[in-house]
């Protein structure tokens, strides 16, 4: 991948992680450590108990979806799918019942698959309300 097209990706990766936890009411800011894998850490926290970010660590995710499911008038579903039929790949199927579903195909990762789909969804759930 050009480098170019990583710092776009980069940028990308933050737009949705920032819509995702305003999405939660989850209260980031810039992390101050120099490693690229943190760009946000809860408010207030410092460390690496302070770092957050769902794209690659299983619990910011599972707390993400949970607080997602909680909130008012929002449901939210996980299914990881293995199909039978070769027709398609593997793939995770995040749904929330007011603004529609995120899916996911694994290739050779179905957790962080699963933890995209759950970010993606919180961050249209923000878009759209």
């Amino acid at each position: 991948m050009p480098e170019e097209n990583k710092h776009d990706l980069a940028a990308v990766d933050r737009n949705l992680l920032i819509q995702a936890a305003h999405s939660a009411r989850i209260d980031i800011e810039p992390c101050t450590c120099s490693d690229p894998k943190w760009p946000f850490r809860l408010a207030g926290k410092s460390g690496i108990r302070g770092h957050w970010n769902p794209l690659i660590n299983d619990g910011d995710a599972l707390r993400l979806a949970v607080v997602m499911g909680r909130m008012e008038r929002l449901g939210v579903a996980i299914h990881i799918v293995e199909p039978f039929d070769g027709d398609t790949g593997p793939y995770t199927y995040v749904g929330a019942e007011r603004f529609g579903e995120h899916t996911m195909y694994h290739h050779a990762d179905p957790f962080g698959a699963t933890r995209r789909a759950i970010v993606e969804a919180a961050a249209e759930i923000g878009r759209r309300s």
